[in-house]
């Protein structure tokens, strides 16, 4: 059933690629089974004369300017209460990419608020599609933009949910409650929702508790990605934003790997995704 949310992203989408004000890059795309899940991988060597660089960094150069504030009114999609906007990706490689950023500046990488998961319920609850939610934190997480903000992926078809998420709810976690699984090689922190009406409340707590759990082991200030669903909230640690050229954030976590080369795209096939993602985040003891 389409819901007013989605013909109103599909017409801002259509007209900012009409007015130049989106990127839309095209990539090759081909799957990868492992452990039973299916990953996404998207070769687009299109990324690589794109130049990377950590929140700080980003910042503190001479030539910054923050996208978000004041942002391109072409990639508005709507306002979220009085506290976030809701924006199209400028640089998009998959289409209808979307952006949860705060309306005024407030540092990527702070913890997430129960406003934040107000405006991602908002986005949720108007849209017919499947998406996923994700937060980079931290400079080794794979985030680049210093201004904080969430992001939103419509979930591909022939995935029933992100992969790692998927392997995790296979152990029936208790609700509302941390469960680490033992099916995944990297150190995550999860709790399952205990009913499928969430609540901005209850996305608050389940993430605090969490988040908790997470730098109780590891530290306050732990780098982290957190992936979001309708079923569950998981927060993977990082101790490295990228492996042998090879840059990792939630979306990797998620089941999507972008490529830049076909050198990267042969060490994902020769090392196994699993593996990857258990050198840039930590390993699970």
């Amino acid at each position: 059933m389409s819901r007013a949310l989605d013909s109103l992203v599909r017409e801002r989408y259509a007209s900012a690629i009409a007015q130049g004000a989106l990127l839309f890059t095209e990539s090759t795309i081909q799957t990868r089974k492992e452990r039973d899940v299916e990953f996404e991988i998207r070769f687009v060597p299109a990324l690589a004369k794109k130049p990377s660089s950590k929140p700080k960094e980003r910042m503190e150069s001479k030539e910054f300017i923050n996208p978000f504030l004041p942002f391109d009114k072409r990639l508005f999609v709507k306002s979220l209460g009085s506290s976030h906007n809701l924006l199209l990706n400028k640089y998009c490689v998959v289409p209808y990419h979307l952006l949860i950023t705060t309306a005024e500046f407030r540092q990527q990488g702070e913890p997430l608020t129960q406003e934040d998961f107000s405006a991602t319920l908002d986005v949720l609850n108007n849209t017919s599609s499947q998406h996923i939610v994700f937060y980079n934190s931290g400079e080794e997480s794979g985030a680049s933009q210093p201004h904080k903000h969430l992001q939103l992926l419509p979930m591909p078809e022939y995935i029933d949910a992100p992969p790692s998420v998927d392997l995790w709810l296979r152990d029936k976690p208790a609700p509302d409650t941390v469960h680490t699984s033992s099916s995944l090689p990297f150190a995550h922190f999860g709790v399952r929702f205990s009913n499928e009406t969430l609540t901005p409340s209850m996305l608050i707590n389940a993430y605090s508790t969490a988040l908790g759990a997470l730098t109780s082991k590891f530290g306050q200030d732990s780098s982290y990605n957190m992936v979001l669903t309708t079923s569950a909230i998981i927060l993977f640690p990082r101790s490295w934003n990228s492996w042998h050229g090879i840059g990792v954030n939630s979306l990797g976590f998620a089941g999507l790997f972008l490529c830049k080369t076909r050198d990267e795209l042969l060490l994902i096939s020769q090392v196994g995704i699993f593996n990857i993602l258990a050198q840039v985040g930590v390993t699970n003891n």
